[in-house]
């Protein structure tokens, strides 16, 4: 891998520019490239579930890289918080799909796209 260089995986999508914020996550856990973030009442980023009903039922960003934290630690990783995205790359939690969230995730300039990638 060079420094600065990403491989094109399929789950940005189109020209509208990506933005990404650090966040901390709390393990045990593990999180993949394009699972779609809720944020519970306690602090707490797990996947976004409509069903939920402590916070966690709205989606506010989309994990950038794959991580598994084995312990109880908080490792800090990055979500994108902009961005144009495949929508057959993002996972949610439960029986969620992307249209569960499109309108909610295009109010926050998270985009969803339909691509042949």
């Amino acid at each position: 891998m060079v420094l600065g260089h990403m491989e094109r995986d399929g789950l940005i999508a189109g020209g509208f520019p990506t933005v990404a914020q650090p966040i901390n996550l709390i393990g045990p856990a593990e999180f993949k490239r394009g699972d779609v973030l809720g944020l519970t009442n306690n602090g707490v980023y797990v996947l976004v579930d409509s069903t939920a009903d402590d916070g966690s039922q709205n989606a506010i960003g989309i994990v950038c890289d794959d991580i598994t934290i084995e312990d109880e630690t908080i490792v800090v990783s990055n979500m994108y918080i902009k961005g144009e995205f495949n929508r057959r790359f993002l996972q949610f939690g439960g029986t969620d799909t992307a249209d569960t969230h499109k309108r909610r995730m295009t109010e926050i300039s998270l985009i969803i796209r339909e691509t042949r990638i």
